[in-house]
């Protein structure tokens, strides 16, 4: 059990600080009694093989609630905090949970719920559920074992040879595959410092400044946002040993701004929610070629299709969805939906087969228009989508992010037009101001851009 390893760590050396937590500190010690605690709570209102929906503010809690699962051999759902009444109602339909815990009063906070026929007792080794990003609509419901959960932590551990010198600092959701297995969980097995706290710019410069973390993680948005704030001029990284970058696609421009802030190597990480572990992975180091390239051989096998469609098999891919068929072949082999190149043994990523755009019966990747303008000088961000004008034709459009008034439609489509194909050229180009809206994970909500900037009435007012 992953418990076990942490529990090991509080016997050796209990009284190292195990988890930092907005300003507060938790011994190793501490944060096993506080586990001991909650899942004797737990332990008289759920039965082994039941499932909880978790969710709070604050994510220390998490933590507690999946080890304290762990320890009764219950599955543990997170999710969000805060989240809208219907995006909750859809959530709680999607998994059917026995119980829901909204609240962390541990004296409480237990609320039962309808018994789930999905968690029948041959599915009582479902360790946690969680859910996809949503970028595009309905979150999946993923299903992941023990074993896989204990695989991908192994994995994480290898992968970034962590140690019990390392200070890690996961500012990504405790709700979420890479805010819990590929940092926090991993870092305690090690008896590392983990520094769990979802990320706010300003108090990113601060607490690197006070704790020098030696393991992180980003993403493209995060550089963007540290970028407005003015300590982060003469702030410098290179406390770091190494730093990982994922959740969407990565430029080199982005490469090049950590590389100029002091970090010594730069791991891209490239995985879903379903695989749990990260699929593919690049270390670049300072003036090495930017790519993608398969290294987790141990654990997958994979396969390109006709179309380029990446397809992976191996033991930490989830089994099952609640909510939806899982879409594997006939060899087991399961459909990434993404799109990548073989360039000798590495693989190099393209886009994303459901974000594709047809125009004119070709077929467009918003990715690739996207990464053309954000060569531009003046753009700060961009989501390429499409407007629809009739007869269900498409019609590209380009949002962009920007504060230069140079930035028009015929300046960008100058700066693009030798880069791209004719039907790859937006047809128009809106500009504003405010930031596009991103999920948690740091990805640019693609059907929220196309519905607030995109729709008829829109285009009609632009």
């Amino acid at each position: 059990m992953i418990y076990e390893a942490i529990k090991n760590q509080a016997r050796v050396s209990g009284g190292k600080t195990a988890i930092i937590c907005r300003d507060k500190t938790y011994t190793y010690t501490e944060l096993v009694d506080s586990v001991d605690n909650l899942a004797a709570v737990l332990s008289t209102a759920v039965l082994p093989g039941e499932s909880i929906l978790f969710a709070s503010e604050k994510e220390y809690h998490y933590i507690r609630m999946v080890l304290a699962c762990d320890v009764l051999g219950i599955t543990f759902v997170p999710t969000f905090a805060n989240l809208p009444e219907d995006v909750l109602s859809g959530i709680i339909y999607a998994c059917q949970p026995d119980h829901i815990i909204l609240s962390e009063d541990d004296a409480n906070f237990l609320r039962p719920h309808n018994k789930a026929l999905v968690y029948s007792k041959d599915a009582s080794d479902t360790y946690t559920v969680l859910f996809t990003s949503g970028t595009n609509g309905t979150p999946l419901a993923v299903t992941h074992s023990t074993s896989a959960c204990m695989l991908g932590c192994l994995n994480s551990i290898s992968l970034h040879d962590l140690s019990d010198n390392d200070v890690i600092l996961s500012q990504l959701p405790p709700s979420t595959i890479a805010g819990l297995y590929l940092y926090a969980l991993p870092g305690l097995m090690v008896g590392a410092t983990v520094i769990i706290e979802q990320f706010e710019a300003r108090r990113y410069i601060e607490l690197c400044n006070k704790w020098k973390p030696t393991i992180g993680t980003t993403v493209p948005a995060m550089i963007l946002a540290l970028q407005k704030v003015r300590k982060w001029k003469n702030y410098s990284m290179s406390h770091y040993r190494q730093l990982s970058i994922g959740s969407t696609v990565i430029t080199n421009e982005i490469i090049d701004i950590l590389f100029d802030k002091g970090v010594p190597l730069v791991r891209h990480l490239y995985g879903c929610t379903e695989t749990h572990v990260p699929a593919l992975t690049h270390l670049i180091q300072p003036d090495t070629k930017y790519k993608l390239q398969l290294s987790v051989s141990e654990f997958y096998e994979y396969k390109l299709d006709r179309f380029g469609v990446l397809w992976l098999k191996g033991p930490t891919i989830t089994k099952r969805y609640l909510n939806s068929d899982t879409d594997t072949d006939a060899e087991g082999y399961w459909c990434t939906g993404d799109v990548f190149e073989r360039q000798h043994n590495e693989l190099v990523f393209k886009t994303r087969m459901k974000d594709l755009i047809k125009i004119n019966s070709f077929n467009v990747s918003p990715v690739a228009v996207e990464n053309a303008i954000l060569a531009c000088d003046g753009v700060d961000e961009v989501c390429v989508t499409y407007s629809e004008r009739g007869l269900g034709e498409k019609e590209l459009v380009a949002v962009i992010r920007s504060t230069d008034k140079r930035i028009n439609k015929k300046y960008i489509t100058e700066q693009i037009k030798t880069k791209l194909m004719h039907y790859e050229l937006p047809k128009d180009i809106i500009v504003v101001t405010e930031n596009l809206p991103r999920n948690e994970m740091g990805k640019i909500k693609r059907h929220i851009v196309k519905k607030t900037f995109c729709d008829k009435e829109k285009m009609n007012e632009v």
